[in-house]
């Protein structure tokens, strides 16, 4: 009889939660719809203080790791081969072709040059090019958003630490925020889907050693590189144009970041996609991109000499 009893109330416990939900699910509905219309834009944007400043430390640690796993001739080609592909993916995918506009190509180049980028793990593509072309409105001057020019580890990677670094600049992308695939590499969780691509890949072909020397060690690389750019190149270097900011010309960070270390070069012609002015100054970048304008892959390629070299940008 207890037993009956039991099951009796357990019943119309049941049909009470039922009813209840019945009676609220438009707004259980509008609740979730509401969440995942703000998970996106507030906690889980491609570069959100949620994600990357645990990213941050991770992958510094992983990376750290190495000096457990001699490397074999496998995993430095994984190293080799990703640093290049994704390294480009930022040079020029994200920086020469969605930020400045300096050649044109088919939509699917775009897309991979993009998702090579997102596969860098600094962010998605729409963001990277708002905060990149923030900077150049306000290069080493108030709203710069990582000029090291009062703090050189805040320019190089501690502006990533404070909560302006992560403001959105989407007044700036407004000409990327149409295109739906770059958007989805833009938002969510599944920003990390092309790093996480490769970091099987480099774990499927190499095993953990792979993993570490072809995602972990890579990563590490391709940040520093790029934020030797913001950091080193605005307090070093050469001068050869009179720009408004205090860009210079950096040769090992020039092959370090596969020709960004021109940096002097670029501000005083943001929009040029080849960046060396001379046979000595080494553009990996560059020297990729002749040989895709050569295959007809890639078109209407800006060089310096089509602008006024020394405009203030």
């Amino acid at each position: 009889m207890e037993n009956v009893a039991e099951m009796s109330a357990y019943k119309r416990g049941s049909n009470n939660a039922s009813d209840f939900f019945k009676m609220n699910r438009g707004a259980f509905a509008n609740t979730l719809r509401e969440w995942g219309e703000r998970l996106p834009v507030q906690q889980w944007t491609s570069f959100s203080s949620t994600t990357v400043r645990p990213t941050l430390v991770l992958m510094h640690a992983a990376a750290l790791s190495a000096f457990f796993f001699r490397p074999t001739l496998r995993d430095l080609v994984l190293f080799a081969g990703f640093y290049l592909a994704t390294g480009f993916g930022i040079t020029i995918g994200f920086h020469r072709l969605l930020a400045h506009r300096g050649f044109e190509c088919s939509r699917a180049l775009t897309y991979s040059l993009a998702f090579l980028g997102a596969a860098a793990l600094q962010g998605g593509p729409v963001w990277w090019v708002g905060v990149h072309r923030k900077h150049h409105q306000t290069a080493d001057r108030e709203g710069d958003p990582h000029s090291p020019v009062k703090n050189f580890l805040h320019g190089h990677l501690g502006w990533m630490f404070k909560k302006e670094g992560f403001a959105q600049h989407p007044a700036l992308s407004r000409d990327l925020a149409t295109d739906k695939f770059l958007m989805w590499l833009d938002r969510g969780p599944r920003s990390a889907i092309p790093w996480l691509s490769t970091a099987l890949l480099c774990f499927m072909l190499g095993g953990m050693s792979g993993l570490i020397w072809g995602a972990a060690v890579r990563t590490v690389f391709v940040w520093h590189a790029t934020w030797c750019v913001n950091s080193v190149c605005h307090r070093f270097g050469q001068r050869p144009h009179d720009t408004r900011e205090s860009s210079g010309n950096v040769w090992w960070v020039g092959l370090w970041a596969l020709g960004e270390g021109w940096h002097n070069n670029h501000h005083a012609n943001p929009r040029a996609a080849l960046h060396n002015y001379h046979w000595w100054e080494i553009d990996l970048s560059g020297y990729t991109l002749r040989l895709l304008e050569r295959t007809r892959l890639i078109h209407k390629v800006i060089r310096a000499g089509r602008q006024k070299t020394g405009a203030r940008a």
